[in-house]
């Protein structure tokens, strides 16, 4: 009798197991990007790209708060990483006395309240300048 039950329950959950439906789980993607090339002349001249070398802080600002272009955050973030490498122990004192997300979150406080003025200036100056603010070295006096 016990037999019957367990071959009863195996063809039970096999044919359970056989009409199940299986789906294949694919993960989102992202919609396609435009391409991101100069070369291409339908290219928007609002994008970021490797000749803005004179670069106005709004335009930075502008692309470093965008909500809907997720590539232009991540080139605007890389831009400020450069200026930030380059100035690191010179204008300010370094990611041992002050973490990234500090830096983030003073730096996107300056950048929302930025004057007119300011905005027109060179991001990369506009960036050193905040800096300075933030976190300036202190020159040790050598005697």
């Amino acid at each position: 009798m016990k037999m019957h039950i367990v071959v009863a329950g195996s063809l039970v959950v096999l044919s359970a197991l056989a009409s199940a439906e299986t789906k294949t789980y694919q993960y989102p993607q992202a919609d396609p990007l435009p391409e991101d090339s100069t070369t291409n002349l339908l290219r928007d001249p609002a994008l970021l790209n490797g000749f803005d070398v004179n670069m106005s802080a709004q335009r930075f600002a502008d692309a470093w708060f965008s909500k809907t272009n997720e590539r232009e955050r991540i080139k605007a973030d890389m831009y400020l990483l450069g200026v930030l490498d380059t100035t690191e122990g010179t204008i300010w004192c370094g990611y041992n006395r002050l973490l990234p997300s500090s830096i983030h979150e003073n730096l996107y406080s300056y950048f929302e309240n930025l004057s007119a003025e300011k905005g027109k200036q060179r991001a990369s100056k506009t960036i050193s300048d905040a800096m300075t603010e933030l976190m300036p070295c202190k020159k040790e006096n050598k005697k």
